[in-house]
């Protein structure tokens, strides 16, 4: 820590990143400090409240489901026209995709003329039990692709954050009939830049990439997953200061405005995490995360060597420049990778590029235009 003067002989512990700004800030008197800390950690609290208690929850009604097995569901939006599978994250909820009557991305493509239907791996159970990535994807994701094929022709594959990863994957392993590829915010390489993997590489220098894999599988045979509080953690660890800005900026908002409402519905679903089956957790944050083996050309899936470099099919992919879960430095790769595929840079978070103000401009109507004809222009090259 580094020490910058507060007022007279009284000296105040900027971290070394903020010393440049605490001289530009100049004197202060440390009551004054205490008094804006309280102020503002009165806010965080107030916010806290005012979202525990808020009347309002999301109510949406799931649509019927194509295919079942275990926990997870292959969920059938209809629509009329070509179709497309949304791959989500396996660490969070599905329903991101299909948030809201206003937010749905999955609904606003089913009107746009597409036949839409959505992965929902729902939460591991007994049946998912020592899954890794190969198991989720040969019993769990190439079943649905089949279905989904079987009702509605060949799809194109839409991925969102590391559902992207496995919908790259998957059209590799089974190129046959699939359209074309989406991607959403999509983690690839974990080398350099902000985002989870700095944070797990700087645990793997103290502890150790094998002691962590140890942890995790012990993890997993205590609770039957790794709990989904430790993925929590590290998003957090992500923007420390961010659940404080954000709690109180919700404390200051009209309890009963559009804009209050859809706070709550993003936060309770940010709050509803799964855990991980323990051998898919050490790949998704020892494999990835630490070892690059993604970024890398080593990650292997269902005995393939996964190179998207051979991918052979239109791409479009969303990589935004305000990403912090899946920064550029992350996305760029991939989507750099595959031949001649789009690249579109939009300004919104990751969330954001679901759910923010400028999704529909930035990424939902651009993405239903590639859906439907994913063909149009192929012969792009990256921009």
């Amino acid at each position: 820590m580094a020490l910058s003067p507060l007022s007279g002989d009284e000296r105040f512990p900027w971290a070394p990143s903020l010393l440049e700004r605490g001289r530009d800030i100049g004197r202060l008197e440390p009551v004054d400090v205490a008094r804006e800390a309280a102020r503002r950690l009165g806010e965080f609290v107030a916010g806290v409240e005012r979202w525990q208690t808020h009347p309002h929850a999301r109510t949406l009604p799931d649509p019927p489901a194509l295919w079942r097995g275990g926990a997870s569901r292959l969920l059938d939006f209809g629509g009329e026209g070509p179709a497309v599978i949304a791959i989500p994250s396996l660490i969070n909820r599905a329903y991101v995709l299909d948030l809201s009557a206003e937010t749905s991305l999955m609904r606003h493509l089913a009107r746009s003329g597409l036949r839409v239907f959505l992965v929902d791996w729902g939460v591991p159970g007994a049946a998912e039990a020592g899954f890794d990535l190969t198991a989720w994807h040969d019993l769990r994701l190439a079943p649905m692709l089949e279905a989904a094929r079987a009702a509605a022709g060949p799809p194109a594959l839409l991925g969102y954050c590391m559902g992207g990863a496995l919908a790259a994957a998957a059209a590799q392993i089974a190129p046959a009939g699939l359209r074309g590829l989406a991607l959403i915010g999509t983690p690839w390489s974990f080398e350099g830049g902000p985002g989870m993997g700095p944070t797990l590489r700087g645990m793997a220098r103290e502890y150790g990439a094998e002691r962590l894999t140890q942890e995790l599988m012990s993890m997993d045979k205590a609770f039957g997953a790794v709990p989904s509080d430790l993925l929590q953690l590290l998003f957090a660890l992500l923007d420390p200061g961010l659940a404080l800005a954000k709690f109180r900026r919700f404390a200051r908002m009209d309890p009963g405005s559009a804009e209050a409402r859809r706070f709550v519905e993003l936060e309770d679903w940010l709050n509803d995490p799964v855990p991980l089956p323990g051998p898919a957790a050490v790949e998704i944050l020892v494999d990835w995360q630490i070892r690059n083996l993604t970024g890398a050309g080593r990650w292997w899936l269902s005995g393939n060597r996964i190179a998207p470099e051979r991918l052979a099919l239109p791409a479009l992919a969303f990589c935004s420049r305000t990403d912090r879960i899946a920064p550029q430095a992350s996305t760029l790769p991939l989507a750099r990778a595959i031949p001649h595929a789009r690249i579109l840079e939009p300004m919104s978070g990751h969330v954001g590029m679901i759910v923010g103000s400028r999704a529909r401009r930035e990424v939902w109507e651009p993405l239903r235009d590639f859906l439907a004809d994913p063909t149009e222009g192929y012969q792009y090259r990256n921009s």
